[in-house]
């Protein structure tokens, strides 16, 4: 699912705090409760990594 707000995540290949939209966004519900994991990409090294986004982060499904 796209989304196009940015969000501050820490790098955690250069453990810098960045600002970045994240590529899709992956949302596990499990017994009521809901969060939400971005997959991001490193400006820097050009490596993903995943990054836990605020709960009322807003994305379409």
């Amino acid at each position: 699912m796209p989304c196009s707000t940015s969000v501050k995540v820490k790098d955690p290949t250069t453990h810098l705090e960045i600002v970045a939209t994240p590529e899709k966004v992956f949302v596990i519900r499990n017994r009521g409760k809901e969060i939400k994991i971005g997959l991001f990409t490193s400006p820097k090294t050009g490596l993903k990594f995943r990054a836990l986004l605020p709960p009322t982060y807003p994305c379409q499904e």
